[in-house]
C-alpha cells in the first residue's frame, strides 16, 4: 500500500478567524479515504478554522467517492447547532493533472460544487485571492516556514 504523507499549518488569519491549510501527498488508494477524513476532522476540531485550503498538488488521484472530507469541511459544524445558521466555510482545493479533472468532474456531476461553494484553483495565491474574494475581508499575513506536521 502507498503511504498517506499529511500535514498541516495555519496559514494566516482573517477579522473572522484562521485559515488552515491541509496538505496530502501520495497516489490516492481506497484506504486513504477514512485516513484524510480522520485527519481534516481532527484539524478542524482542533482548528476551528474560518477557512481551509487543501493541497493536494503532490498527491495523485483519479477516482473515488471516498474523499467526503473535502466537502464537509465547508459545513460549519459549530454554526450549525444555532437555529438559524446557514454559514458555509469557504473551502479551496488546489490541484493539478489527473487529480484536479478527476475531483473537479466528480464534485461537479455530483453538485457538490454548488450546494458546498468549493472553489478549485492550482495554486496557493489563487487559493489565496479566492478566500480574499469570497468572504470580502480576509486579510492574511502568511507565515515562513514548512508545514509543522508532515
Amino acid at each position: 500500500m502507498g503511504e498517506l504523507v499529511r500535514g498541516s499549518r495555519i496559514l494566516g488569519t482573517s477579522p473572522k478567524g484562521k485559515v488552515l491549510e491541509i496538505t496530502f501527498r501520495g497516489t490516492h488508494e481506497w484506504t486513504h479515504g477514512r485516513e484524510m477524513n480522520e485527519y481534516i476532522k481532527e484539524n478542524l476540531a482542533e482548528h476551528n478554522p474560518a477557512a481551509v485550503v487543501f493541497n493536494l498538488l503532490e498527491y495523485q488521484y483519479a477516482f473515488g467517492d471516498d474523499v467526503t472530507g473535502l466537502f464537509r469541511a465547508s459545513v460549519d459544524l459549530l454554526e450549525l447547532k444555532t437555529p438559524d445558521a446557514r454559514n458555509f466555510r469557504p473551502v479551496c482545493i488546489i490541484a493539478r493533472g489527473t487529480t484536479y479533472a478527476s475531483l473537479y468532474d466528480y464534485f461537479k456531476s455530483s453538485r457538490i460544487l454548488d450546494a458546498f461553494r468549493i472553489d478549485f484553483v492550482s495554486t496557493l495565491e489563487s487559493a489565496l485571492e479566492r478566500l480574499r474574494e469570497r468572504t470580502g475581508e480576509m486579510s492574511l499575513e502568511l507565515p515562513t516556514g514548512e508545514n509543522d506536521a508532515v
